[in-house]
């Protein structure tokens, strides 16, 4: 007899999952591919956006190192008022009022309070700097450099990311199918069960383990389902789109080959192309450079100034008019040592900085060995589990046929039944690690982009 508590169950079960994807569908009208994930992805992430903005703020220190070199002018506005024998003396001078009874002894020593507006005109030149603000300008330059170069490898680690993210999606996807098709496996060996045993042909105990089956198909798909609802969160959250939309990603995850190339090749590359150690180089290079800045400060320097300012009572009042100009050397003949202290810091920083590039070197080498054995690993066993699924599915077949003429159990139906839906689940684990393979060594290497193979081999194919 039919066990309808259990049939009921499966069958709202695979309703719900018909209708939430029936949702989803309708949710968005056209499917979203690789290609348009990465790009919303360099659009509204905020890593992106960070570090682009970082980029162009120190872009413009070259502007500021290079105004240093041009002449300075200022314009300043004053006043002042006090009774200071010194200051009224010299301001009556300066305001061109000073006359004869000012030389008076008691106007001397107890002169009145003087009002002064000063307006002043100052400029100034460096005419020699010891080579300061070249270095300085190479220092803005190299710095500027090392920050593209951050915002490169950023966009490239959010490319991954999104990459990523994407194939787990699509393989959440895929496994939903699996799992649906297992629950209607394991509700139609639930029901030849019941009918074997209305006609006598089985025993109790095939019901119970139907049921058992069943139950853990179901306990998977709910565990798919949420999976799949994660992916899509994780997905909206890199790409910058709020968490609560849905996606249904074009394609399925596929088998198409890449060809890497040599391991020394891509070594090579990766020495050459990779930002974040091209970031390394800049640093060593703004290392070496400050080591010139701090021996330069021993060297004299040689500015121009000149002033213009005019002395007044009242400050729309006329006054006196007067002008100064003049070229000071300055020398640094000592400065208790903090100089040479300087100098020698920014030496063992330089060797820092060239110790850090010789780590940066072998790391970087290192990860792309280890991209590039992952996946060759990777490829091995999608060779080996597309030939495990493709067993699992004809001897699934057999023993259906055998269990339906009577010479096999449902055990064996059902641990058949186990056995492809596992090969399948790891077939579409070996897909998803050898694409994403793809793209770990290219970001390995400082390859990866929006046109790189890893986000372009593979066009999907839409169901």
């Amino acid at each position: 007899m039919l066990r309808p508590a259990a049939t009921k169950r499966a069958f709202l079960l695979l309703l719900t999952v018909a209708l939430t994807g029936m949702c989803r569908a309708q949710s968005n009208v056209a499917r979203l591919t690789l290609q348009d994930a990465v790009q919303l992805a360099l659009k509204n992430n905020p890593a992106v956006q960070a570090s682009a903005a970082y980029a162009k703020s120190v872009d413009q220190g070259i502007a500021a190192a290079e105004a240093a070199r041009l002449p300075r002018a200022d314009f300043r506005e004053g006043f002042s008022r006090g009774n200071n024998p010194v200051y009224v003396f010299g301001t009556l001078l300066t305001q061109q009022r000073f006359g004869a009874a000012d030389f008076r002894l008691n106007l001397l020593n107890a002169p009145l309070p003087l009002n002064n507006f000063q307006t002043e005109f100052a400029a100034s030149a460096p005419l020699y700097d010891a080579g300061q603000s070249s270095r300085r300008i190479r220092d803005a330059r190299l710095k500027a450099e090392s920050a593209r170069q951050s915002r490169d490898r950023t966009r490239q680690e959010v490319i991954f990311e999104t990459i990523e993210d994407y194939l787990n999606l699509q393989r959440a996807q895929e496994s939903l199918r699996v799992a649906q098709t297992a629950v209607k496996e394991s509700t139609a060996d639930l029901r030849r069960a019941e009918a074997r045993e209305k006609q006598g042909f089985t025993v109790p105990s095939d019901i119970l383990s139907a049921r058992t089956q069943l139950a853990r198909s179901e306990q998977e798909l709910i565990d798919t389902e949420n999976a799949l609802a994660i992916a899509d969160a994780t997905l909206d959250e890199t790409v910058g789109l709020p968490e609560d939309t849905t996606h249904s990603v074009a394609g399925s995850i596929q088998s198409e080959q890449f060809q890497p190339g040599s391991l020394a090749d891509l070594e090579n590359r990766a020495l050459s192309l990779r930002p974040d150690y091209r970031q390394a180089e800049s640093r060593r290079s703004r290392a070496a450079n400050a080591v010139s800045m701090a021996r330069n400060t021993f060297l004299p320097t040689v500015s121009a100034f000149a002033a213009w300012d005019r002395d007044s009572l009242a400050l729309a009042s006329a006054g006196g008019q007067n002008w100064t100009a003049g070229v000071t050397l300055n020398f640094n003949i000592f400065h208790g040592g903090s100089d040479r202290a300087r100098m020698a810091s920014a030496f063992y920083r330089q060797r820092q900085s060239e110790a850090l590039l010789a780590q940066m070197a072998s790391h970087v080498r290192l990860q792309v060995r280890e991209a590039y054995l992952n996946l060759h690993a990777a490829k091995q066993k999608t060779g080996v589990l597309v030939d495990a699924a493709s067993q699992a599915k004809e001897s699934l077949r057999i023993v259906q046929n055998r269990y339906e003429a009577g010479l096999a159990t449902i055990l064996d139906t059902l641990q058949g039944e186990t056995a492809y839906a596992s090969a399948q689940q790891s077939y579409l684990n070996a897909l998803y690690d050898y694409q994403l393979g793809v793209a770990a060594l290219e970001l390995a290497t400082g390859e990866l982009g929006p046109q790189s193979p890893a986000i372009t081999l593979w066009t999907p194919s839409t169901h």
